[in-house]
């Protein structure tokens, strides 16, 4: 008679199995991290010390600000944001001793309460305004949060910044020389209509004028209703553009008073043919509420079908 000896090995049958398929925690913004939020647990049918018991967790959501250790103890791994993270979920796995994955995740959801902060909400800071668009409300949704607080006396301070005026381009601020400077006009261009106070000047005898209201400079500005124009002298222009130009001009437009102006073309600048005037070379001009450049081609240039007008809808137009 011989004794044998019969070992049984140990065969992970079972994948570890969430109590709950769902679990829900809330934490509160900018709360310290590190403390403990929600726990999940699972468990392990195989009965072996090995393939029984459930010994990681893990988050599956990738960049996910929380972390969870071997008892499945999930905590912020920084300070929460209520308009940054809002609501959070995660995917939850868990393995046990032998590595297998649980055939089910769990599915935890974490809120983040925001904080009530006493103040001013509902406003902007930036606030943009179209010159003569009449009145408008500067913070109509502007709200005085107490946070359930009793309110003994409120009261507001408003102030307003322009950040263009002395940076940018002013309107009526400044003599024409310094609305050049602040407006980045180019130091080399050409000024075709140069101030009549000039000696030996050619705009001396065009007609001119003083601009009323607060926010006139004193300084005189040409003045053309429409009847009469300008002819710049061939001395004080050149005979044709290059391929790069700039053209620049600081003038008020008066309001149209119906369709029949509106189709009218208003002429700011033209070049044209001496003879005649009835061919333009270039011309930039205000047309149907809208700002056109015309440009056209020269007899020298082959290319037939480049550009030749150019149409902007502007407010200031």
């Amino acid at each position: 008679r011989a004794m044998v000896h019969v070992r049984v090995k140990s065969v992970n049958r079972h994948a570890p199995e969430f109590l709950q398929g769902e679990y829900s925690a809330s934490v509160d913004e900018a709360a310290e991290p590190g403390a403990a939020l929600v726990r999940v647990e699972a468990s392990d049918g195989d009965c072996s010390p090995l393939f029984g018991r459930v010994c990681d967790y893990q988050i599956l959501t990738a960049g996910a600000p929380f972390s969870i250790d071997s008892d499945g103890v999930i905590r912020a791994t920084e300070r929460l944001s209520y308009e940054l993270h809002g609501e959070q979920q995660l995917t939850v796995a868990a393995y046990d001793c032998g590595k297998r994955r649980s055939a089910e995740d769990a599915l935890v959801t974490i809120g983040v309460r925001p904080v009530c902060r006493p103040g001013w909400q509902g406003w902007n800071k930036r606030v943009e305004y179209d010159p003569g668009s009449g009145g408008r409300a500067l913070f109509p949704g502007a709200r005085l949060e107490t946070c359930g607080r009793r309110v003994a006396s409120a009261r507001a301070t408003v102030e307003l910044q322009t950040a263009h005026i002395g940076k940018g381009c002013d309107r009526e601020t400044y003599a024409e020389n310094s609305r050049r400077k602040l407006c980045g006009a180019s130091t080399g261009g050409v000024d075709l209509l140069p101030s009549p106070e000039l000696p030996g000047s050619w705009t001396q005898g065009l007609p001119t004028e003083v601009p009323e209201g607060p926010d006139s400079t004193g300084e005189r500005v040409f003045l053309f209703d429409g009847t009469r124009a300008a002819l710049v002298p061939d001395a004080a222009v050149p005979a044709n553009l290059t391929h790069r130009f700039t053209l620049a001009a600081w003038l008020r437009h008066g309001p149209l008073s119906g369709p029949a102006q509106r189709s009218e073309k208003e002429a700011i600048l033209c070049n044209s043919d001496k003879a005649g005037m009835n061919r333009h070379h270039y011309s930039l001009y205000i047309h149907n509420c809208r700002l056109v450049f015309l440009l056209r081609s020269e007899f020298s240039q082959t290319d037939t079908f480049r550009p030749a007008e150019f149409h902007w809808k502007l407010d200031q137009v």
